[in-house]
């Protein structure tokens, strides 16, 4: 089974790093559970540095040009 946590993000430099750190320790703790998983942020037009920290962070980033929290969760 393949899981897919995505996380929409407008200008969340300050807490990016920390909501991703819990997800990787959840998908750590449950890895005997046999899912497959990808995290994927996608940011919102941010103009901080929400995608930078993200990638760092191991997240795969998505770009949605138009600032829409509906635009972002599609």
């Amino acid at each position: 089974m393949y899981l897919s946590i995505v996380i929409p993000a407008f200008n969340e430099a300050r807490l990016i790093e920390q909501t991703l750190r819990s997800v990787t320790t959840s998908l750590a703790a449950n890895a005997g559970s046999g899912f497959t998983s990808e995290v994927i942020v996608v940011d919102n037009n941010s103009t901080d540095n929400t995608a930078q920290l993200a990638r760092q962070a191991g997240a795969q980033v998505v770009f949605e040009p138009i600032n829409q929290i509906g635009r972002a969760r599609k």
